[in-house]
């Protein structure tokens, strides 16, 4: 059985009876009317000024970002098929977009980076077939390293193939190091397959020592907490399988190339051209380079033994390049993340907030039109009236731009010109912020500071007076608070003595005045039988009875006694403003200041607001950074922890490697001897140190011990022989020149195509390529001198302590007898 008394047809709740009057039925329609209307507009929508309604789709967690929107946009082309014309769907905000053109760019990077890697071996070898046995490494690497990926469900993301290419110039190092050794030994007379296995074992310590340093340095970085460990998870662990399987390559598929194709007496064979016309001027060029780098060898060796016969000095420069090196860094600028020109930006509005919607919409379709006449948009969407609570005096502009190679101007120079065009209309506020992939907090802006205290009026002097000193500083745009005060509101003080002897309880008066003024949809529901959908039932004063605040009091609420009563006898009704959101950290109130930058580093605006607030707040109110700059803070820590693991770990790696305590130390000494070249040439190029900076550098410090590690371990070798040190110091060097230049060069060209910073997404890759070639090639040049000498320094130093034990076990043992 089923009891129906719902309304079929709207106009019914006219016949609905709500009371009787001298026994005649009182009817919605003699007292009021019901009527089917909408909603009160509360927000606008508009796509590149056509009305629209918007709809975001979110991807799930742990979900990849392009398959996902590839399988929206296919579901889309189905949909449109299905539309009733003059209906159009279009794509607004595409977050794929920006992730495929910064990957295309990436692979392109990898590619080239390869190619001028073995441009780089090929230089120095002046040999076709050795080159080729190198470049070899490469594609091997490169392809198992993807099966590795796959293996631990890893993605081609922008941050496992940023590790690629960063890293290609490091998959040849193990080769060229391998088959320069072979080299050298075929063209000293001995057969390929012996000197390819003589060669390798020779050298295999050395090799396996700078790839476990490297992994060394990585691991921690892959473990780091936070977002940052999140972030860089992937990145580290494609670095140290890359650089495992590029040792494994060197050991077995190196040498088994170089002993089947490699000649004796190649070079001499090849130097004969078989058409001399053709091939002479190739030959000629050869010769020069060779005799130009025996040439270098020569004065190398010159110049090692001057520095041996001036220890103290050499060590007292390396000193002062150190202490440069942390000047720089001190006057270096610093951030989380570099802006990065996406294409795609947002832009804020905001009104005076007792505007109306209408109001606001006028104000707002100022803003949109000089967006929209900007030649370089795409497309923007307009949106009035978002978030969870619907404040009509706010709207944003989800902004794309054309592709970063098709427009003169960046996206920091747009950014930078609507904020000024936004300042032509009075009573706007418009700000412009990047759309942040890492960092959080309440808006993506690089400042956003929570200040707490007890006291709200307290605390908004105090935000007052800051805001007003920080947005005087030149950098800072876009200065804002969550303050909200002067929100338009009514105040209704009733009279309690008054109502109490009338027989009116507050609940009623409350009641009466929710009802009838702001409406109620909790009183029943409507069911459209035919659409199978169920609306609100707003019950409220008609608009005219409920226009001016005077109008509340000509409301009526009925006493105990059943007797009408009018609140303007019970009540006093006071206009005035409060704060539309009020915030709490803590359990304290708390209000945050937002702030944009202008060529200003995240750091340096951070300092001066730290400044301004120690000057302005007392010590019971609290400030805190959310958002990037406490992410910044939190991420360098973490960053700084896993450098110094690494550089534990390495250590200990490398003592064990050489059976040493004090080689390991001679070795690491070619890690601070990079920071000059890393720090400055950041500097040089106007670059701040942020998390891909700081990667490029904790990259550097793996890389720069390969130099270093060859040097302690030929020479080592040469003692075991039979060498006396210093002799055995002369050979290492000249001898370990050229694998150490080729591997240098190498990683340098690999690495080229990264820093110069181009293509979408060049803002935080450059960093890394530069910081990586500017410790390289000043570690080069700093290396070669300075880890001989202190590797013949440290040597005394040990038998000056070993020959201390001795006397004092000889006088121990005299005073025994």
């Amino acid at each position: 059985m089923k009891i129906k008394g719902e309304f079929s047809r709207v106009h019914d709740f006219n016949d609905l009876v709500v009371t009787y009057y001298n026994g005649a039925p009182v009817r919605i329609r003699d007292i009021g009317k019901a009527e089917d209307g909408m909603q009160e507009k509360r927000t606008v929508v508009r796509f590149n000024g056509v009305s629209a309604v918007g709809l975001g789709i979110q991807k799930q967690s742990g979900t990849n970002t392009v398959e996902v929107v590839n399988r929206v946009k296919k579901e889309l082309e189905n949909i449109k098929k299905t539309l009733p014309p003059g209906m159009e769907i279009g794509i607004a905000f595409d977050q794929s977009t920006f992730i495929n053109r910064s990957i295309n760019e990436v692979q392109h990077h990898l590619i080239f980076g390869g190619f001028l890697a073995v441009l780089a071996v090929f230089i120095f070898l002046q040999n076709v077939r050795t080159t080729l046995i190198s470049a070899v490494a490469l594609p091997v690497s490169v392809i198992a390293t993807f099966a590795l990926l796959r293996a631990f469900g890893f993605t081609f993301n922008n941050m496992t193939m940023l590790a690629l290419s960063l890293s290609i110039g490091i998959l040849i190092d193990d080769a060229i190091i391998v088959i320069e050794n072979i080299h050298r030994h075929i063209e000293d007379g001995m057969a390929p397959a012996e000197a390819a296995s003589f060669a390798t074992s020779e050298i295999g310590l050395a090799v396996m020592a700078t790839t476990f340093a490297i992994v060394a340095i990585f691991l921690p970085v892959a473990f780091m907490k936070g977002i940052i460990g999140r972030f860089f998870l992937q990145f580290a662990l494609t670095v140290v399988f890359a650089v495992l399987v590029s040792l494994i390559v060197s050991f077995t598929l190196t040498p088994m190339m170089a002993s089947i194709f490699l000649k004796v007496h190649e070079k001499s064979a090849e130097s004969t051209p078989a058409s001399p016309s053709r091939f002479a001027p190739v030959f000629k060029i050869r010769d020069w380079w060779e005799r130009g780098y025996k040439r270098t060898e020569t004065l190398y060796r010159g110049l090692l033994d001057v520095s041996l016969r001036h220890r103290g000095l050499v060590i007292f420069l390396a000193f002062v390049s150190v202490v440069v090196s942390i000047f720089v860094v001190m006057v270096m600028g610093k951030e989380f993340v570099p802006p990065e020109d996406q294409s795609r930006f947002i832009v804020r509005l905001e009104a005076p907030v007792d505007y109306s919607v209408d109001q606001a919409d006028e104000m707002f379709s100022k803003a949109e039109n000089i967006v929209k006449e900007t030649p370089e948009v795409v497309s923007a969407l307009y949106i009035q009236g978002y978030g969870r609570t619907v404040q009509i005096n706010k709207g944003i502009l989800l902004i794309s731009l054309q592709k970063k190679s098709e427009r003169k101007k960046s996206q920091e120079q747009i950014k930078r010109e609507l904020r000024r065009k936004f300042l032509e209309i009075p009573g706007l506020k418009g700000t412009a912020e990047d759309i942040s992939l890492v960092g959080g907090g309440v808006r993506n802006v690089p400042i956003q500071y929570s200040i707490r205290g007890l006291d709200l009026s307290s605390l908004q002097s105090y935000t007052r007076q800051i805001v007003a000193e920080f947005s005087k500083l030149p950098g800072i745009v876009d200065v804002d608070t969550s303050l909200e005060a002067g929100k338009p509101e009514l105040k209704v003080f009733i009279d309690r003595d008054k109502a109490a002897d009338l027989g009116v309880s507050v609940a009623s008066i409350a009641e009466a005045v929710n009802l009838l003024i702001s409406g109620e949809v909790d009183v029943t529901k409507y069911k459209d039988e035919q659409r199978g959908r169920r609306y609100d039932v707003r019950v409220r004063l008609n608009a005219a009875d409920r226009t001016n605040p005077d109008d509340l009091g000509n409301i009526y609420v009925r006493a105990k006694d059943g007797r009408l009563v009018q609140l303007a006898n019970l009540v006093r009704i006071q206009e005035g403003g409060g704060p539309s959101v009020i915030n709490r950290v803590d359990r304290q109130r708390a209000i945050n200041i937002f702030a944009s930058l202008e060529g200003k580093p995240m750091g340096q605006a951070i300092s001066e607001l730290n400044a301004i607030s120690a000057k302005v707040l007392p010590l019971d109110y609290i400030p805190k950074y959310k958002g990037m700059a406490e992410t910044m803070g939190e991420s360098f820590q973490y960053l700084m922890f896993a450098l110094i693991l690494g550089i534990v770990m390495a250590y200990m790696i490398l003592a064990a490697q050489f059976e040493s305590f004090l080689h390991p130390v001679t070795v690491l000494l070619s890690m601070p001897l990079s920071f000059i070249g890393a720090f400055g040439a950041l500097l040089l190029t106007g670059k701040t140190l942020s998390i891909f900076s700081f990667i490029g550098l904790i990259l550097l410090m793996g890389l720069v011990k390969k130099n270093a590690i060859l040097l302690v371990d030929y020479t080592n070798t040469l003692r075991e022989r039979g060498m006396p040190k210093k002799e055995a110091i002369l050979q290492a060097g000249p001898v370990r020149l050229r694998p150490i230049l080729m591997t240098t060069f190498a990683m340098v060209f690999g690495m080229l195509p990264v820093a110069l910073a181009l293509g979408e997404g060049a803002e935080t890759r450059s960093p890394m390529g530069i910081a990586v070639i500017g410790g390289l090639l000043t570690s080069l040049f700093l290396t070669l001198v300075v880890v001989p000498v202190a590797y013949d320094l440290f040597d005394d130093l040990r038998e000056i302590m070993k020959g201390e034990k001795k006397i004092r076990f000889l006088r121990w043992k005299k005073e025994i007898k």
